[in-house]
């Protein structure tokens, strides 16, 4: 089951669109078990970022891994300020944090060149999927 949390007053959600790309990274990487993701803004998820990682700063998407469930905790404020920049849809934004948070809870890391190349190159590949056109591309991590 994907549940979806709306934390947040920064913009309407694309609901549909989030449950169908959450969906299908789960099933193409074989992630089983229930997924809450839940949408905050950048106040909040620098206090969960400070809180859980030691990092005080804001960011796009935290993963927690729980068991047999898992939660992704993301910004629609950062996705919002960092679609803005790169001219894209910011649903597009969003879609890629799912991705890549999914990612990571799949085992992907993003942290040595060669791991980060290989899970950026999945994740441009799953956001291209969900929509039906290919991506914009990933200039800098998420």
């Amino acid at each position: 089951m994907i549940r979806i949390a709306d934390e947040q007053r920064v913009l309407k959600l694309p609901v549909a669109l989030l449950r169908s790309t959450a969906r299908a990274v789960m099933r193409g990487e074989r992630l089983a078990g229930d997924v809450s993701l839940a949408f905050v803004d950048n106040r909040r998820i620098r206090e969960i970022n400070r809180r859980f990682l030691g990092h005080d700063f804001a960011t796009d998407v935290i993963s927690f891994p729980l068991g047999g469930a898992a939660e992704l905790v993301i910004s629609t404020e950062y996705a919002r300020a960092e679609a803005r920049s790169r001219g894209i849809a910011v649903e597009e934004e969003l879609r890629r944090y799912v991705v890549h948070g999914l990612l990571h809870l799949a085992g992907y890391d993003d942290h040595a060149p060669a791991a980060r190349r290989k899970m950026w190159a999945r994740q441009e590949s799953y956001v291209a999927s969900t929509t039906g056109r290919p991506s914009r591309g990933r200039s800098r991590a998420p």
